[in-house]
């Protein structure tokens, strides 16, 4: 079970009643709307992603099972990647019984040596993830994961080890698939990366890892179905939206997702990515100058009360603190009777550490409520795959409510565009001579103040 607390927010003092959007708000009602209008147009996939039939996946998955595999080696970034992380994540090891999982997602050269320097090419699965297939960083990666298997098995038993994920018709990774008859599956064409976790781009890792997708999807799907009419999605999702950006109206324009549990810890980075790239546009739909964004930050408890949380407490008033609150833990330990502890801490001996966790939490909340700043609390009676996947779509909804009360489009990425083709200038690639130059005339002067590190 997932439920959403917002009460922080007015306790804080930071909205009064009188501010706080009501479901029935004609703004809320036209972004839901709206909303309805795309989804039934078949413009924004994303709502159907619970429904993607899930068993034909896992009876893949399962031949895969039975064969020699022991690792699969997921190649992704962004929204191919952080999904699946996040979830397999949530999980104890003792939840899951497939294949060892790794990700391959930034380039930095040492830490992408050091997955080929430890995993088997005979025994490893490579699952690459691109919907264009001209993604820079995949698929330098995948090049390399591919000449290192080749070398060890050859060039035919080779392409039994790439599981490919892209576009069904177009992109250059499809074109290779048609010629190499590599596994694949498809990226429903209506649904970005950062919405695709409950596509195969999520759901193909983690049932090779031996994930429950089936309850997974039942989550999401349980929650979208409860709140499927207009007045219910106002109430449910709407009105998150609009407290979010009721908070940005008063200056409160960071919003820190702070997790007490370290299992919930990549799904604060999944978050950050829909959050940031859905809702920072420079332009409205009118396409007039806006700048809009609410900065999401990650935390996580307890160990940011001892480094972050003296910002929130006396800094700047701009940060609503949204807490992931865990009510029963699968585990747990307790602190020992005897030997006596220092008097000053005797009084925590026979408690669960689970109990102390939670003081932490009401401690660092109740602080803050104090300090007049907001807080707003997600709580998971406990982590389980249904409960994960209702926290995901429950976020694709409010994330998508919240571009249209913003009335920019939440589904593209203009501002990352521009790096790639300075990238892509670089490297050398034809027509893109232009960018190259931008970026040599953007480059600091060696004489510019940098800091010399030896």
């Amino acid at each position: 079970m997932l439920s959403y607390d917002s009460s922080g927010l007015y306790q804080a003092g930071m909205l009064s009643t009188d501010q706080a959007p009501p479901s029935g708000d004609a703004s809320i009602q036209r972004a839901v709307e709206s909303l309805q209008g795309r989804f039934e147009s078949g413009e924004l996939g994303f709502v159907d992603t619970p429904d993607t039939e899930f068993e034909p996946i896992e009876a893949w998955a399962k031949e895969r099972l039975n064969e020699q595999w022991e690792a699969q080696l997921v190649i992704g970034i962004g929204g191919s990647s952080l999904g699946a992380r996040a979830v397999l994540h949530s999980a104890l090891p003792s939840q899951r019984d497939g294949l060892d999982t790794y990700f391959a997602d930034n380039l930095d050269p040492e830490s992408v040596d050091r997955l080929f320097s430890f995993l088997d090419p005979e025994t490893t699965l490579v699952v690459v993830i691109t919907k264009s297939g001209t993604t820079i960083e995949t698929m330098s990666q995948f090049w390399i994961a591919r000449q290192w298997i080749a070398e060890e098995v050859g060039e035919k038993r080779a392409d039994r080890h790439v599981v490919a994920i892209t576009d069904p018709k177009e992109g250059e990774l499809r074109k290779m698939v048609d010629k190499s008859g590599w596994y694949d599956f498809s990226i429903p064409p209506n649904v970005g990366g950062r919405f695709s976790v409950l596509t195969p781009v999520g759901l193909v890792p983690l049932a090779l890892a031996g994930y429950p997708i089936g309850e997974l999807l039942a989550g999401a799907q349980a929650v979208r179905d409860r709140h499927a009419s207009a007045e219910a999605i106002a109430k449910a999702w709407g009105v998150a939206a609009a407290e979010h950006l009721a908070l940005a109206d008063e200056g409160v324009d960071e919003l820190v997702m702070m997790t007490y549990s370290d299992r919930l810890r990549d799904l604060v980075d999944w978050f950050c990515q829909l959050w940031a790239e859905s809702l920072g546009k420079a332009k409205n739909r009118a396409g007039e100058l806006v700048h809009v964004g609410i900065t999401p930050i990650k935390a996580v408890g307890v160990v940011d009360q001892h480094s972050q949380v003296q910002l929130y407490m006396e800094g700047p008033k701009n940060k609503h603190v949204s807490f992931l609150e865990v009510r029963n833990f699968d585990r747990d330990r307790i602190i020992p009777d005897s030997p006596p502890m220092p008097e000053a801490l005797r009084h925590l001996q026979g408690k669960p550490l689970s109990q102390i966790f939670a003081a932490e939490l009401q401690g660092t909340r109740g602080a803050l409520m104090e300090a007049g700043r907001p807080t707003s609390s997600w709580i998971f009676e406990r982590v389980t795959p249904r409960s994960v996947g209702a926290f995901l779509f429950s976020w694709q909804m409010i994330t998508a409510v919240t571009g249209e009360l913003l009335q920019i489009n939440a589904f593209d990425q203009p501002g990352v565009e521009l790096g790639k083709r300075i990238a892509h200038g670089l490297l050398g690639r034809s027509g893109h001579e232009e960018f190259a130059e931008l970026a040599r005339r953007r480059s600091p002067r060696p004489d510019a103040g940098a800091v010399q590190l030896l």
